[in-house]
């Protein structure tokens, strides 16, 4: 439900001044995806499928690679026999990992009179359209990802194109390398595309076809070469021009986009690269993880086609699978969070494994940071592969879908079995001392990498994930009653384990000062800048930290002090739109903003497509190179929707997030927890109205955003209050607005 009327602008003009394949327009249905982008006379289709995978490879998991056997090597001083428990596959002498692979590209050459004008992408109907001019004629060529199948359509250029050549990745050096590294044979050229053959994977064929106006272009599986010819033959048959040709086809693509956009959260602000930011990263989040397809990687199904994408295009679940996820809480698109949850469905025989292999239970799950669509660890930083905290986030992402949806079957079905289990790992690594325990292994993330500076006891990062858990499931046990051993589990670790680790304040601007703040593990401060803020993670987003306990507001207060101190001279994309959050957390609105500028302007392509590294040197240590990650922009955009309401500790905060120079602002059907879409609107600096939908009985606790008294009508009364916190039990379908009883008087008088 959205109470606030608002019209965004869902066209967005692109430039033809682009460099490469990710500088193009997205396109995607969640499996197949193509980038849109110019050389000269040329529209360059780069193209690519979600789900296209070298499979082999990987870490190996040795029998002995126990967490007690690991534990012992450690203490006693073997990290190099400890690093040799997690080898890699080797193949042909060189390491082998599990990878998606580059597919290839589309060169379309335009005929030498034809001069392309502009471009433009249409968010709200997953269309791109490119105006060409022939003498004194215009022309657009529309361009749409279908829907249902993996298959990009192009009309209205026939008249216009020279050649139309299919360009396999392999015509590409470092894809080239790649393949005959690894035994991967020459792709073999058919009379309208090519045939990818892999060594244990099925067969890709790529296949194209110009027929009355419209060209199509098609990616499909099959078990051997022929299997998948006649896979993709069948596709293009699909599009027949006596069924309208490209219009029909594309019809349902159309509607399914603008059923999206209808339910995702509006906002309006004064400021249009943030309102682009948030457009653009909702569009890219849709693509990524279209709600009933696959769940999102570091590029999704946008891989670029001359080399096979970074990071093996794998997903990372110690930040950038859940970056790429966490605007579709507060955007009400809930349903794409499902293609993770199936995906980790499917997974929990081997995440059960891991937990019998690693610390020898069989009512656990274990998962590893960085795994294919399997489940299986793809390799690199080791010390991912033993960080718990995977699993435990996921658990968060799960039960966070719980609240927002108000899905209580899913929640007592699947939330609260997965967190018990993800709890049960934790507890077999934890030691007792006396009548306390502590975790002798842990990391946070990425900090000291591979090496021996990576590991140290107690960090933060789990210590907080085990509380997160500890505290959600003794809510749930209050008010469901739970499995009564997983209960008194959480009560007695809640009890005994840290809820954090803290030192020495770091930062300290004259002379010496006394206090604590939070430390990465223990002795360990955050030394140096570091672009995961892992340490922070209490604050956002497993929200832990209870500011209103003196001690624990010192330790945070001081850490992001020191924080602050350290700098952003190394970190990543991804860091900035988290730090945006963080920022916004601790009051700090005008930074949040200015955290998501500097994301633009440093990280962001003119594409809005993120960067790891900055555009330019000056700003951080990660400059140069090409490499494009999702989740940064996809991320920004739940930084955005901070800006209107944020969800802390079972209170709603609305415009707290809003730096002060909006004067005007408003949004429409943001979700909170609790299954609420609120809708608002702030004017001359002062909030106006807030509207409350509730599709469940439940009661929300507002904090007022009024200077004073706010009038409250509901079932037709009108009541007022000076609370600071607003609660209201309302019914489901049930709608209450909130307005400001002082600018209610002024107007009257």
């Amino acid at each position: 439900m959205k109470a606030t009327e608002i019209s965004p602008s869902y066209e967005v003009p692109w430039t033809l001044d682009t460099g490469y394949c990710h500088d193009g327009i997205p396109l995607s249905n969640g499996v197949f995806g193509a980038l849109i982008w110019f050389q000269h006379q040329t529209v360059m289709l780069t193209i690519n499928r979600a789900d296209y995978w070298d499979h082999r490879g990987g870490t190996i998991w040795r029998d002995d690679c126990t967490y007690g056997h690991l534990k012992s090597l450690l203490e006693s001083g073997d990290f190099k026999g400890a690093r040799e428990l997690f080898p890699t596959t080797l193949m042909n002498g060189k390491e082998k990992r599990p990878t998606r692979l580059a597919m290839g590209r589309i060169e379309a050459r335009l005929k030498p009179d034809v001069r392309l004008v502009s471009a433009n992408l249409h968010m709200n109907e997953g269309e791109a359209r490119l105006v060409c001019r022939r003498g004194e004629r215009e022309h657009v060529i529309e361009l749409a990802v279908v829907i249902d199948k993996p298959m990009l359509l192009l009309s209205g250029g026939e008249e216009l194109f020279e050649s139309i050549t299919p360009v396999p990745s392999y015509s590409f050096e470092k894809t080239k390398a790649y393949f005959d590294d690894f035994g991967i044979p020459a792709p073999a050229a058919i009379e309208d595309g090519w045939v990818q053959e892999l060594p244990e994977d099925p067969a890709c064929a790529v296949r194209m076809r110009l027929r009355g106006g419209t060209f199509a272009i098609a990616a499909e599986y099959g078990v051997d070469s022929e299997q998948a010819r006649q896979a993709a033959s069948a596709l293009l048959d699909s599009v027949s021009p006596s069924d309208g040709g490209y219009a029909a086809a594309t019809r349902e693509t159309r509607e399914r986009w603008l059923a999206l956009w209808r339910q995702a959260a509006d906002i309006s602000l004064p400021d249009a690269e943030i309102e682009r930011m948030y457009y653009l990263g909702i569009y890219r989040m849709l693509g990524n993880s279209m709600p009933g397809r696959i769940a999102p990687t570091l590029q999704g199904p946008w891989a670029e086609e001359y080399r096979n994408p970074p990071w093996s295009c794998d997903y990372h679940f110690n930040i950038n699978v859940q970056q790429c996820l966490w605007p579709a809480y507060g955007s009400n698109l809930l349903d794409s969070l499902k293609p993770l949850f199936s995906m980790i469905d499917g997974w929990k025989p081997t995440l059960a494994l891991n937990a019998k292999r690693f610390v020898g239970i069989d009512d656990g799950y274990m998962l590893g940071h960085s795994v294919d669509d399997r489940g299986r660890p793809v390799g690199g930083m080791w010390t991912g592969t033993i960080d718990q905290a995977n699993t435990s986030w996921v658990a968060q992402m799960m039960w966070q879908y719980a609240r927002y949806a108000g899905d209580e079957a899913y929640l007592l079905d699947e939330v609260i079995p997965f967190m018990s289990k993800a709890l049960r790992v934790f507890r077999e690594m934890m030691e007792t001392e006396g009548d306390r325990y502590s975790l002798p292994v842990t990391v946070s993330p990425e900090f000291g990498g591979s090496s021996q500076a990576g590991l140290g006891r107690n960090s933060t990062f789990f210590l907080v994930n085990v509380h997160f858990l500890c505290e959600k499931l003794l809510e749930l046990d209050e008010k469901y009653g739970i499995d009564p051993d997983a209960a008194a589990m959480a009560a007695d670790i809640r009890e005994k384990l840290p809820p954090y680790t803290a030192g020495p304040r770091q930062f300290q601007e004259f002379g010496t000062k006394p206090g604590l703040e939070l430390y990465l593990w223990e002795g360990q401060p955050l030394s140096e800048s570091h672009r995961h803020h892992s340490h922070l993670a209490g604050i956002f987003p497993f929200d832990t930290i209870q500011m209103d306990d003196p001690a624990q507001k010192e330790a945070v207060s001081n850490a992001y002090k020191s924080w602050i101190d350290k700098g952003m001279g190394r970190w990543a994309g991804w860091s900035m739109p988290w730090a945006s959050i963080l920022h916004n957390r601790m009051g700090r609105a005008d930074m949040a903003l200015l955290s998501l500028h500097l994301l633009r302007e440093v990280f962001m392509m003119p594409s809005y497509a993120t960067r790891h590294n900055a555009n330019y040197e000056g700003f951080c240590q990660f400059t140069g190179g090409d490499t494009m990650q999702a989740e940064a922009s996809i991320a920004a955009a739940a930084a955005v929707l901070e800006m209107y309401v944020q969800c802390v500790r079972g209170t709603v905060r609305v415009f707290t997030g809003l730096s002060r120079r909006f004067k005007d602002a408003s949004f429409a059907g943001i979700r909170a927890e609790g299954a609420f879409l609120l809708s608002g609107s702030k004017e001359g600096g002062k909030v106006k109205h807030v509207t409350v939908y509730s599709e469940r009985d439940e009661t929300i606790r507002l904090v007022n955003p009024f200077e004073g008294r706010a009038l409250i009508r509901k079932d037709g009364a009108v009541v007022g209050t000076e609370e600071a916190i607003i609660s209201l039990k309302l019914r489901s379908g049930e709608c209450v607005t909130l307005e400001s009883g002082v600018h209610l008087v002024t107007q009257s008088s």
